[in-house]
């Protein structure tokens, strides 16, 4: 089931269009990882996504329902954090809930279970500006889960966590998203991203530049390094190599690293070998980094 569906979404400020009629959608009970450089559209999306904008063509659905003839509805299965978690800081954690509360129409035993599930217990009744980031963003996720929406928005939400605080919030993430949540993750930490996200859309000036999964990207490309006899002659072997051309180099201790996948990599080997012996390999993966730098750079 498509949870939420970006239908040739535009929008422009003044003179400048930020989205150039952007497609995409998420699935059911999915972490899609939103990402992209500043300026790229990203927030737009999610302020359209949630009525904060209005679009300028397309539409945007939420649980089939369109956010352009129906908001009231699109609104009541959004749980949102946009940028900041959007709490009064002048207020205690336990009125921040209560207000929520009062908003989403939901009664005293749903706000109770709110007021435990943010585990800030005492620290409910001090001044919100008292708080550190990590129990800032566990009064905002206690706030987003209100209503038990379907569908999640959230827009950087690991910014000025602590270790743990990561952690915590990755782990709770991949909770929600076990138990029927769908979660729409803007992020500019790649590597939280890599690790919770079922899927990627990339979009770089206003346009969906990449959708899918991470190795569909590369073609299930891995890096790999060997150490040889005479690395230098390899060097020069490997350039002759189309598929390998400019993505070979000295790493440390003198080691040859290039692309490959499992179908290319034999006959690579065998090349190799004839010309020098084989002293080491190592394999490793390709990064959700990696690939946002070739996407970038494309």
């Amino acid at each position: 089931m498509k949870v939420l569906e970006v239908k040739n979404a535009v929008k422009s400020f003044k003179n400048k269009k930020v989205l150039k009629g952007i497609n995409f959608s998420m699935n059911e009970n999915e972490i899609l990882g939103f990402l992209g450089r500043n300026g790229a559209g990203k927030s737009t999306l999610m302020k359209l996504t949630c009525g904060l904008l209005n679009l300028d063509d397309g539409d945007i659905l939420v649980m089939g329902e369109s956010i352009k003839n129906n908001r009231v509805k699109v609104l009541e299965n959004l749980g949102v954090s946009i940028e900041n978690p959007a709490l009064y800081n002048n207020l205690t954690g336990r009125e921040n809930l209560k207000l929520m509360a009062n908003w989403r129409k939901v009664d005293k035993k749903r706000l109770s279970e709110m007021e435990e599930y943010s585990r800030l217990e005492h620290n409910l009744d001090r001044i919100v500006s008292n708080y550190s980031m990590g129990m800032k963003m566990r009064l905002m996720m206690a706030m987003v889960l209100m209503a038990k929406p379907k569908v999640l928005l959230l827009d950087e939400v690991f910014n000025g966590l602590d270790p743990d605080g990561v952690i915590e919030l990755r782990d709770e993430l991949i909770n929600l998203r076990n138990n029927g949540s769908s979660i729409l993750l803007s992020s500019h930490q790649l590597s939280e991203v890599e690790k919770i996200s079922d899927r990627i859309v990339f979009i770089e000036k206003g346009e969906v530049v990449f959708d899918g999964k991470i190795d569909q990207r590369v073609g299930n490309e891995n890096i790999y390094r060997i150490k040889t006899m005479d690395n230098q002659k390899i060097k020069q072997a490997l350039k002759i190599n189309i598929e390998l051309k400019d993505s070979d180099k000295i790493n440390r201790e003198n080691y040859v690293e290039f692309k490959a996948n499992e179908k290319n990599l034999a006959p690579i080997l065998e090349q190799i070998s004839k010309i020098s012996p084989i002293l080491d390999i190592e394999k490793d993966y390709v990064t959700l980094e990696e690939i946002y730098r070739r996407i970038i750079k494309n």
